[in-house]
């Protein structure tokens, strides 16, 4: 009938994982880091029980005084977006796919988990801090009050950046971890997205500056000319 099942191509995206400073950090600086941690590691494993297999937390054994158990928690993000679609369909062989041009709106959604599952708050615990946190105002939207998820329907003024993200994890991911795994430290775990950085609000950086004269404009700090030493 004229069709093939093609994927739907937008462009060549490129990670940069196999960047040669990438490589240099990651053996020289980041794995090395991991591996002096391995001892501290709590483990979770499948243990059998009557009622079937169960994950179940191994606690370092041997530790010195005053040093807790380490728990590794990993972050991620992703996002929905209303024109999404699938990559590959049905395509007539003399035609072409129209695709709207905008993603248009969008849902972000942030979570961390650790070895055994999401972070979330144990079952009938209450958390005085997060309750009063969800009471303030503009506090971050939760999905689930269970677990340390928030999300944020982004476009227009309304991003996820930086900010909410430390905000997610003092005032949400923190608290329900320190209940969780209660005598233990966590180590937090991000990737290198552009949304995580943060800067401080009177930094100078050329994105922030006004084009022309006139409107709100950021009171920059002095900067300094590497060059010349110059204030």
């Amino acid at each position: 009938m004229g069709y093939k099942y093609k994927d739907v191509r937008q462009g060549v995206y490129k990670d940069g994982h196999e960047q040669e400073d990438v490589i240099q950090y990651r053996q020289e600086v980041f794995l090395p880091t991991l591996r002096a941690l391995e001892n501290r590691m709590v483990r979770w494993e499948l243990v059998e029980t009557p009622n079937g297999e169960t994950l179940q937390k191994i606690y370092p054994a041997n530790l010195p005084a005053g040093v807790r158990p380490i728990v590794p928690i990993v972050h991620d993000e992703t996002t929905f977006n209303a024109n999404d679609g699938r990559n590959k369909v049905w395509i007539k062989e003399d035609h072409t796919l129209l695709k709207k041009k905008s993603r248009g709106k969008g849902i972000m959604v942030s979570d961390f988990l650790f070895p055994g599952g999401r972070v979330e708050v144990p079952s009938g615990t209450i958390i005085p801090s997060l309750l009063q946190y969800e009471a303030s105002d503009n506090c971050l939207h939760r999905l689930d009050t269970q677990f340390a998820t928030c999300s944020i329907e982004y476009g227009g003024e309304k991003w996820w950046d930086g900010d909410k993200l430390v905000e997610q994890v003092l005032k949400i991911a923190i608290p329900i971890f320190e209940t969780a795994v209660a005598g233990c430290e966590a180590l937090f775990l991000f990737d290198n997205a552009t949304s995580h950085s943060a800067y401080a609000s009177n930094v100078l950086r050329a994105s922030a500056m006004n084009l022309r004269r006139g409107g709100e404009q950021v009171a920059f700090r002095a900067g300094q000319n590497s060059l010349t030493n110059e204030i």
